[in-house]
């Protein structure tokens, strides 16, 4: 992680402990990156994605 990143990182953290929305944010607390970079990965939830995992939960927990 190169220091602009980090710093980055601390300041939208600083920004939303204040009170800005977690979608404003520039960087992706999850992934540490930039939000350009993993925008893909963050895919909102359906109750279709949700009934989903939770079957595929049972499922484990169930073998």
């Amino acid at each position: 992680m190169d220091k602009k990143l980090a710093a980055a990182l601390r300041r939208d953290d600083a920004r939303e402990a204040a009170g800005m929305h977690a979608d404003d944010r520039d960087t992706c607390h999850t992934h540490q990156c930039w939000a350009t970079e993993c925008e893909d990965q963050h895919r909102r939830p359906t109750a279709g994605r949700l009934l989903a995992e939770a079957r595929e939960l049972d499922r484990i927990r169930n073998q």
